[in-house]
């Protein structure tokens, strides 16, 4: 499992997120970053090109095969690449403008832990661009997101389809000003959650 982590899922994960659907969604989060921002899960990259506004990016990511993939990427601003989870973000409190996160909140480990290293490296009036999988409205969809997820996170980055990202965002103590639920054609158990926080 170690040897297919390393190798194979990096390769999956870049192809998977570069897909038309999450490159519709990706403007509209990434539009809205301004001052020194914070992108964590950068993975492959992919949002770094469309930065625009911003004075500085430190893109966060554990894996080091998709830092490598990342520092491939187009890049009009300045980039300080960080090798970690964000469960421990290496910045100074009160140190971000803006916060991104596309697609991470349902992969890592400890979100609780996430949100407040994010609360805690946001500038007072800073923004918390997110976009996410998460649990369903729908009763029978979530019985299923519920019965897959613990196989499909295993091969998926540990992508959990059954979060409440909304409610871990808000259990945090940050103000969600913003909710939206964009939707992945011909894919019934994917719920996004699109949101802006202070």
């Amino acid at each position: 499992m170690n040897w297919y982590k390393r190798t194979i899922l990096p390769r999956l994960l870049n192809s998977a997120m570069g897909r038309a659907e999450f490159a519709k969604i990706r403007p509209q989060v990434i539009g809205q970053a301004f001052g020194v921002v914070l992108e964590i899960g950068v993975g492959a990259g992919h949002n770094l090109p469309l930065y625009r506004n911003v004075s500085k990016v430190f893109a966060l990511e554990p894996s080091e095969e998709l830092l490598v993939i990342a520092k491939r990427q187009d890049q009009s601003i300045p980039v300080e690449f960080l090798n970690t989870g964000a469960e421990q973000i290496p910045l100074a409190d009160s140190s971000v403008d803006t916060v991104v996160s596309t697609w991470t909140l349902c992969s890592v480990g400890n979100p609780q832990a996430v949100l407040k290293e994010i609360k805690r490296v946001l500038r007072p009036g800073g923004k918390f661009l997110f976009v996410d999988h998460g649990v369903s409205p729908n009763f029978l969809v979530r019985i299923i997101q519920n019965i897959v997820t613990p196989i499909t996170k295993n091969f998926t980055g540990n992508c959990h389809l059954n979060r409440d990202i909304e409610e871990l965002v808000k259990n945090a103590g940050f103000d969600v000003q913003k909710i939206e639920h964009p939707h992945e054609r011909f894919k019934p158990l994917v719920y996004n959650y699109q949101g802006i926080a202070s």
